[in-house]
């Protein structure tokens, strides 16, 4: 007597390809949804590449203009050229491409505490080669003998601005 180890109803025949058809088309979805998935995570990376390049320009551009004028903040500086110490801005180097642009502006100069303060705002605009924009603001603040300036006053929003191509 045969008695077969499998046994077939006529009713169930194809029913594991269509089964396979099935879960072939449900990876498919998986497989497509994680390939969108992954491009918007690889764009939203490189703008945050591009914003931390942008920023690391603007702040490495304040830093060095800081360094370079220590010593030279004082009434008026900022409209004095810089063989008669007034404001030095040469261009930091190491930066990742782009450009910046470096405005100093002397936002007041009064007593406080019994003592002349000068305050400047050091604000650097980095604008990257594959674009976006940052800006960053850098408060300073430094006592002087006094806030005369020979020759006019203590100029409150005397500006100094310069394109620093890196």
């Amino acid at each position: 007597m045969k008695s077969p180890l499998f046994k077939s109803p006529r009713g169930q025949r194809g029913a594991v390809l269509v089964i396979a058809l099935i879960m072939l088309v449900v990876s498919t979805l998986f497989v497509i949804s994680m390939l969108k998935t992954s491009g918007l995570e690889l764009r939203m990376s490189g703008a945050n590449q591009v914003y931390a390049n942008n920023f690391a320009n603007a702040e490495a551009a304040i830093n060095k203009f800081i360094t370079d004028n220590s010593g030279r903040f004082a009434p008026g500086f900022l409209t004095l050229p810089a063989s008669s110490g007034g404001v030095i801005n040469d261009p930091p180097t190491g930066l990742v491409g782009g450009t910046v642009t470096i405005t100093a502006t002397q936002i007041t100069c009064g007593s406080v505490s019994g003592k002349s303060t000068l305050i400047f705002d050091v604000a650097a605009t980095a604008t990257g080669t594959l674009g976006g924009a940052v800006r960053v603001h850098q408060g300073l603040k430094t006592t002087t003998p006094s806030c005369s300036v020979s020759g006019g006053s203590a100029g409150h929003d005397a500006a100094a601005a310069a394109a620093v191509k890196m």
